[in-house]
């Protein structure tokens, strides 16, 4: 599914190498009623938000770095708006800067996924301080218990999402495709690249997770899976404790990525006049920078829907929560 979506991106993308993703390509092809297509795509993209699930698993990681107790609680929401508020921050005042800091990240993920990878082939040669869970004996056993959802059609299409969700993130260089150098060729060698390594990756991210963690742990989860694992691998120690870290700050690359991105989609908007106060969304002033269109982006939910997604909402499973009304970016399988 990822491989297809892709397809189409790119199709697009080499056809109208221009900043502003899916925005371009609907009014491209659906052009009578004029700007419907626009309309519907900006009311979602301004007024929805998303990209909360990445904020809240990185305050629930730094917390359990911290000694704390794999729990969602306000603190860690209050550390998931911190952290969009830096993104923001970033990306208005100091651009260049939130660019070098999510390209390091970036780097740094691929490397927080290897190392993972390798701990998980140690733990299939029996390094860890677990019983064997036995996840590859009948791996494809129906099982039943809290935490399985009880299977149904439901639960299949609930699964897939989540699954669909962690691949998300080929798209991103669609929206900046007008700031890239020789767009059609950088698109058509890098995109395929990054969404097949990072296919590789997870996969074998995965089986990493199976190996050091039993299935019953692993239905219950939540969103800190790579937490578990590192106990189970490395310890209770307070040097393992602080693995997740590495996640965390892998979370924070995503949303200094979205951020980013959809930044230049909301600026899209206001030079076509289709918000209101259009020169202030579609200005660079006065950094050079979309401030006000990164101000209010999806993934900066502290302007609009975070006191809904964060504050306002009683600490509950977000393992559903998350995936199923956001849509983020391939960074989710770390603590999925």
């Amino acid at each position: 599914m990822t491989f297809c979506g892709l397809s189409v991106w790119l199709e697009y993308g080499l056809a109208i190498p221009r900043s502003g993703g899916e925005k371009n390509y609907l009014e491209h092809v659906y052009r009578h009623p004029k700007y419907l297509a626009t309309c519907v795509l900006a009311s979602q993209m301004i007024l929805l938000g998303f990209s909360s699930g990445n904020a809240l698993a990185f305050g629930r990681y730094i917390l359990y770095a911290a000694g704390n107790e794999l729990k969602d609680t306000y603190k860690g929401r209050a550390i998931g708006v911190a952290c969009v508020t830096f993104a923001v921050v970033l990306h208005a005042v100091a651009p260049k800067w939130g660019v070098r800091l999510f390209n390091v990240l970036g780097v740094f993920k691929v490397i927080v996924l290897l190392f993972i990878v390798f701990a998980g082939f140690a733990a299939l040669a029996g390094h860890r301080l677990v019983e064997n869970p036995h996840n590859f004996d009948n791996a494809f056993d129906i099982t039943s218990g809290d935490g399985y959802g009880g299977g149904g059609a439901y639960q299949y299409s609930n699964a897939l999402l989540n699954i669909v969700y962690s691949y998300k993130g080929w798209e991103n260089a669609n929206y900046v495709l007008g700031e890239i150098k020789d767009p059609r060729r950088t698109l058509t060698i890098a995109a395929p690249l990054a969404v097949g390594g990072v296919t590789i990756l997870y996969v074998l991210a995965n089986v990493a997770y199976f190996a050091a963690i039993p299935k019953a742990e692993l239905a219950n989860s939540d969103v800190i899976v790579a937490g578990l694992f590192f106990k189970n691998v490395f310890g209770d120690s307070a040097a393992a404790r602080s693995l997740p870290v590495f996640v965390a700050l892998s979370n924070l690359g995503n949303v200094l990525a979205v951020s980013f991105a959809h930044a230049r989609l909301n600026q899209e908007l206001g030079k076509e006049g289709l918000l209101p106060l259009s020169r202030v969304w579609g200005s660079n002033k006065p950094f050079n920078s979309p401030a006000a269109a990164v101000s209010w982006t999806p993934a900066p939910f502290t302007v609009h829907n975070s006191l809904t997604q964060i504050a306002a909402l009683p600490p509950l499973d977000r393992n559903h929560y998350c995936p199923s009304r956001s849509s983020s970016r391939p960074s989710l399988q770390f603590h999925r």
